[in-house]
């Protein structure tokens, strides 16, 4: 993939779609910065994403309009030249600061986190997630055991077991297909019916199904729910998550679904998953899961690479008084499940480096009570629309005919997660220790 720019380095000129060149403003500079980073392919273009990111930076100005003279080439070391109505405005206080968060991000995941030390702390940062965290190990690298926890005894396994599984092989080759036909496109009815967009302000929306109506006698409530309510019956049945959650089955009375589509480098900030997202009090589920629809990328006769960053796990619950000392990770895989209890802080890492195609997931959630909201529009905990059917659930509740290659969990297997020791650290780089106390959400880096 060409770079954006067709300038020297240094200044801010940049090549448009009919082979031209045209100046950006930092503004522009900035949005061109995060659009390219999310369609990157190569190191090329993440290292134009920091050349705009950095011009952007450079440029920030509040009260008077700069320029920079494409023809004579401004460094990015020196400041632009500032010309009086030149038409091109400097970032506010809210752009640099996300410029310089995203900026800080893309050298934290390449190595070169002392360099964003200054930046962060400029901005108000005073903690961020740990380097094995954004800068986080592959699942086939060496260096894992480096950033395993060390347990030496039955005692510490059992204080330390992880509140994640993941379960390799949940989905069979049938279901998967479909799962892919719903929700793999970007342009699918799913995403467009939702105004679904990678960054913000996109609406949160979710469905709810009580689970006593997937398995009612009741003539009209048979097959009510189709492939969705067996493959939602599968995971409640699963012995892998039974096992570890018994909960699943003695307490659970509806599940709540949601989906992403995202690029490599975007990923979801630390959160608790909660009954319309905390208002009114955090309530969390039994359960939450993950299951991975998409996640290899067998272009140019590579061997697969991940698309997308892992999901991180912590032990860090909503009334702890100090930050998370542990986390586990799982990495996207095409038909692997990860479930993990409810109660526990966690997120997505956005994918390091390059890499083209989408992280795709579908959740599932369980809960124990749950309000329903009906309303007009996308929302959370909505009922299933089965009166109404549109293309999406359609295809959901559509049975499942190929079924030769449904062998129920005997292709299930249980992986361990990736252990992580430190999960946030002062900018300097060094474990964030208790005695430091519980900084602000806002004090806390997370890049994404």
């Amino acid at each position: 993939m060409a770079t954006l720019s067709d300038a020297n380095a240094d200044g801010e000129e940049v090549g448009d779609t009919n082979g031209g060149s045209c100046i950006l403003s930092p503004v522009e500079a900035a949005e061109a910065a995060r659009n390219l980073w999310l369609k990157a392919g190569c190191q090329s273009d993440l290292d134009e994403v920091e050349r705009l990111y950095r011009w952007a930076l450079s440029s920030k100005d509040d009260d008077a309009g700069v320029d920079i003279d494409g023809e004579n080439g401004c460094s990015n070391d020196d400041p632009p030249e500032k010309k009086e109505k030149s038409g091109h405005c400097g970032l506010d206080r809210t752009q640099f600061t996300q410029a310089g968060e995203k900026l800080a991000l893309l050298l934290c995941q390449s190595g070169q986190s002392k360099k964003a030390k200054k930046g962060l702390k400029s901005i108000g940062f005073t903690c961020r997630l740990a380097k094995q965290v954004l800068d986080y190990p592959c699942e086939d690298d060496g260096s894992i055991d480096d950033h395993a926890v060390s347990i030496s005894s039955n005692e510490k396994k059992e204080k330390r077991k992880p509140p994640c599984q993941i379960v390799d092989g949940f989905l069979s080759q049938s279901e998967l297909k479909r799962l892919r036909s719903v929700f793999a496109s970007p342009t699918a009815s799913y995403w467009t019916d939702h105004n679904y967009a990678v960054e913000p302000p996109s609406p949160y929306f979710s469905y709810v199904i009580p689970l006593e109506q997937l398995t009612s006698t009741e003539e009209k409530a048979e097959g009510k729910f189709g492939f969705l309510g067996d493959l939602i019956q599968k995971m409640m049945s699963c012995p892998q998550l039974n096992e570890k959650f018994p909960k699943l089955q003695s307490k659970a009375t509806v599940v709540e679904f949601w989906a992403h589509n995202r690029p490599h480098a975007s990923g979801h900030q630390m959160h608790f998953d909660s009954d319309d997202e905390g208002r009114g009090g955090i309530r969390n589920p039994i359960i939450s899961t993950i299951l991975y629809l998409t996640a290899e990328n067998k272009s140019d006769g590579e061997n697969d690479k991940v698309t997308g960053g892992p999901s991180l796990v912590t032990n860090q619950k909503l009334t702890d008084i100090r930050l998370a000392t542990q986390g586990w990770m799982a990495h996207p895989k095409s038909q692997r499940l990860v479930a993990f209890d409810g109660r526990y802080l966690h997120g997505v890492v956005p994918g390091k480096g390059f890499q083209t195609g989408r992280r795709v997931t579908l959740m599932m959630a369980f809960w124990e009570d749950i309000q329903v909201r009906k309303g007009i529009g996308p929302g959370s905990a909505r009922p299933f629309p089965n009166d109404n059917l549109s293309e999406w659930a359609s295809q959901l509740v559509a049975p499942l005919r190929q079924v030769d290659d449904c062998s129920g969990y005997k292709t299930c297997v249980e992986t361990e997660p990736i252990k992580l020791d430190v999960i946030y650290e002062t900018l300097d780089g060094k474990a964030w220790k208790r005695g430091r106390g519980m900084p602000s959400y806002d004090q806390v880096f997370q890049g994404f």
